[in-house]
């Protein structure tokens, strides 16, 4: 019986490792700079001051808001200032987990992004900016009305109080975040599942793609709630848990080609460009647990792509 029961705490004890070997992949806060050095070949980087005071922010973001992982999403540039973006990720109680993003700018005290309504996302998208963020988070980006009044600086009465406040930079941000979020998010086909509570977690079987699989964009997966129908098809079963295809696959992506593969020559790095967002790299590292992924860029999407194809 004693023996039994010291085979079943060191089965545990193995279960528990595994999981948190998977559960610190992606780009998350401790492995930072090993995974920029990953998706360096796009040609951006962070400086020292720049990766200090992330790790810093991060840090302190992290203790605050009591997460016990918080990832780096990426760097936005803005015309005056830059957009440093994170997100963290909590427990669910059913399915997938939920992001909460968070804003950064020079001074690297990271903010949570504006919650954004149906209507309000869609009347940022009716405005159709296309240009650079100013990089001033509560900058109005409405247009102006002829012969209206600019907003005073002190309390205004009840009926200024009552008008709905202004869409701002903030706003924008956070439509666009999710936006580029939703088409990209990749992660190794395999390296998550549904347990029995019908809940989205790290699988503990993943152990990395093989070399050649890993340059297959088949392999690869959008973490998100599905859209597809076969997908949501494959979430909405009972036994969900035995079934890896819960997850919309890159290769369904339209247009078609709008993502670039591409394989280092030692084969120990493999690293997935989208065309659609340009500055959006993904990396895996072939026979580990190790993936993540990153946006440097401008937050303009290549519209013209489906006619370059």
């Amino acid at each position: 019986f004693g023996s039994s029961v010291l085979l079943l705490c060191a089965s545990s004890i193995r279960v528990c490792l595994a999981r948190l070997e998977v559960e610190w992949e992606a780009m998350e806060l401790y492995d930072l700079e090993q995974g920029l050095k990953s998706v360096a070949s796009s040609g951006h980087v962070l400086n020292c001051q720049e990766l200090t005071g992330i790790q810093s922010g991060l840090t302190m973001l992290k203790s605050k808001e009591k997460y016990q992982s918080i990832f780096f999403w990426g760097k936005i540039f803005g015309l005056a200032a830059d957009y440093y973006i994170a997100y963290g990720m909590k427990d669910p109680d059913f399915e997938f987990p939920p992001k909460t993003f968070f804003f950064a700018g020079e001074d690297f005290e990271f903010r949570p992004l504006p919650k954004l309504t149906h209507e309000s996302a869609e009347k940022i998208l009716a405005l159709g900016l296309e240009k650079p963020f100013a990089g001033t988070a509560d900058k109005s980006i409405e247009p102006t009305v002829e012969g209206e009044e600019p907003p005073a600086d002190e309390d205004g009465d009840g009926e200024q109080a009552d008008k709905p406040a202004k869409l701002t930079e903030a706003d924008r941000l956070a439509q666009v975040v999710t936006e580029i979020d939703f088409d990209t998010a990749v992660v190794p086909k395999g390296a998550y599942a549904l347990n029995e509570a019908h809940v989205v977690v790290p699988s503990t079987d993943f152990k990395g793609l093989g070399a050649t699989e890993a340059t297959s964009l088949a392999k690869y997966m959008h973490f998100r709630p599905p859209a597809s129908i076969a997908a949501l098809r494959a979430l909405a079963r009972t036994d969900a848990e035995f079934y890896a295809n819960f997850l919309d696959p890159l290769e369904t992506d339209l247009p078609k080609g709008c993502w670039a593969v591409r394989q280092d020559p030692s084969a120990t790095l493999v690293t997935l460009r989208s065309l659609s967002w340009p500055g959006y790299v993904a990396y895996h590292i072939p026979g580990t647990t190790k993936y993540g992924g990153t946006y440097f860029g401008y937050a303009q999407k290549s519209r013209d792509l489906p006619f370059m194809l």
